[in-house]
């Protein structure tokens, strides 16, 4: 009964599948836009480029332009790429297959990288070969996905640096096996008064536009380090929530002896005053 159900399902994905690659192509240009099967080149966006061997995949005609397949037009930059779990090839870094302009980058405000993190300063950049000077010349070096191979970050052991990048913190999405992020109150404290090695994690950004700023939030830590910094932050979190009790007790007789000492001061000047 299970077999048959697995089989059903299989036979019906399968069907559904054929059922896509069947649509029929659009009759409206504003349909390829967003289209997820087919697009024509005209309604291609900057930084998209077709697979030079996408005509071999063609699907049809609208209009006098080639109708190619959605999935053969794709660029990014070397570092995007990394995201979708690929790495362009060290032969095609300097064969881009379009160079479009880069975006201004915006003046760091807020968050600034401290000296104190007691992260290393080695760049994932350039740790990946990625560093490109025209990005700084407002140039775009974009690659598609043809340049590409699939690609994990390395595991980083315990002799190994945690590989930070150019504004030293480490980007939870590219997150190297071996490494931890730990979301505790304080716990960047604790790694510094134990002296291991950390560094802030990015876990992304909000806003839109050139307004996005950056949510930096726990840290990353190697992973056989974490049971040593739970043990040592649950200690210090229960010393700092006494002495945080302790100090509002000292706050509440604080007030408590000025309101005594107002009170008394002023029934000494009534006596003092009125009577006479």
């Amino acid at each position: 009964m299970r077999l048959r159900r697995m089989i059903q399902r299989t036979l019906k994905s399968k069907k559904f599948a054929n059922t896509k690659e069947r649509e029929a192509i659009p009759t409206s240009k504003a349909v390829f836009k967003n289209h997820p099967l087919y697009v024509i080149p005209s309604v291609l966006k900057n930084q998209e480029v077709l697979c030079p061997n996408a005509k071999k995949r063609m699907c049809g005609m609208f209009k006098g332009e080639l109708v190619y397949k959605r999935s053969d037009a794709s660029a990014l930059t070397a570092r995007k790429w990394l995201y979708d779990g690929r790495k362009v090839n060290q032969r095609e870094l300097s064969k881009p297959a379009k160079i479009g302009k880069a975006r201004k980058k915006p003046v760091p405000k807020g968050f600034q990288a401290l000296e104190s993190y007691g992260a290393t300063t080695s760049d994932q950049a350039d740790g990946l070969n990625l560093h490109d000077k025209d990005e700084d010349e407002g140039k775009n070096k974009l690659y598609g996905v043809w340049q590409t191979k699939k690609w994990s970050p390395p595991r980083v052991g315990p002799n190994d640096r945690i590989p930070v990048n150019e504004f030293r913190n480490v980007e939870l999405a590219l997150l190297n096996p071996g490494l931890i992020h730990l979301e505790l109150r304080r716990i960047a404290q604790v790694a510094k008064r134990l002296g291991l090695s950390y560094a802030p994690c990015l876990l992304g950004f909000e806003g839109h536009g050139g307004n996005r700023t950056p949510t930096i939030r726990g840290i990353i830590v190697y992973k056989h380090t974490v049971d040593l910094l739970e043990e040592a932050h649950l200690e210090f979190e229960s010393q700092a929530v006494e002495n945080e009790y302790k100090e509002k007790q000292r706050a509440i007789y604080g007030r408590w002896q000025r309101l005594i000492v107002g009170m008394m001061t002023k029934d000494r000047l009534e006596r003092e005053y009125v009577n006479d």
